[in-house]
């Protein structure tokens, strides 16, 4: 009877058996699905970061289901999770660094470009004297441009386009991949 196994390329797994389930799609009869699904590959993860191969899934099951096909990536990168405690108050300073450093930047820019001057010139040519209205639409205009520019408003996103910031958490994600698939440690 045959039996697909499709690895895949990463899992995240918190302690514990690393079952065939976890690493793999598995594509066979009901009963044969059930009993491969349910099979402990390793006991535990090793570090931050496991790796297993497409040829310890072979060598393992090749005796007891010679007619097994594993195809799919040639790793599977196992990553294990470790439970955190969330803290409003680390969230609460997280946060209140990440403003204060993003404000500063754009004070400091606009110090760099001359902004001020920049901005009277614009309401004076709008046919006013009074520069403080500028600000308003001004900072709005600059928080609606950064909702755009990483294409998402807390778990809504604008379109399905990745944002530069999910791009680069992506190229980040896949040099991790690599780094541990080319070195033999654990990590």
């Amino acid at each position: 009877m045959k039996a697909y196994i499709e690895m895949k390329s990463k899992a995240s797994l918190a302690d514990g058996s690393i079952k065939l389930s976890d690493i793999a799609d598995v594509w066979a009869s009901p009963d044969l699905k059930e009993a491969l699904e349910k099979e402990v590959v390793r006991h535990g993860i090793d570090g931050r970061y496991s790796i297993v191969t497409s040829t310890d899934i072979q060598r393992k099951y090749e005796l007891m289901y010679p007619e097994i096909v594993v195809t799919g990536s040639t790793y599977t990168v196992i990553e294990r999770i470790e439970s955190t405690r969330s803290s409003i108050l680390l969230l609460g300073l997280v946060w209140m660094l990440l403003f204060t450093g993003a404000a500063l930047t754009i004070m400091y820019f606009h110090e760099d470009v001359s902004m001020a001057e920049t901005q009277l010139v614009i309401v004076n040519m709008l046919g006013t004297s009074n520069p403080n209205w500028f600000h308003i639409p001004y900072s709005i205009g600059i928080g609606a441009g950064m909702l755009l520019f990483f294409n998402r408003l807390l778990k809504k996103r604008f379109n399905d386009e990745p944002s530069p910031l999910d791009i680069e958490i992506f190229k980040y994600e896949k040099s991790v991949e690599d780094f541990v698939r080319s070195s033999d440690e654990k990590f």
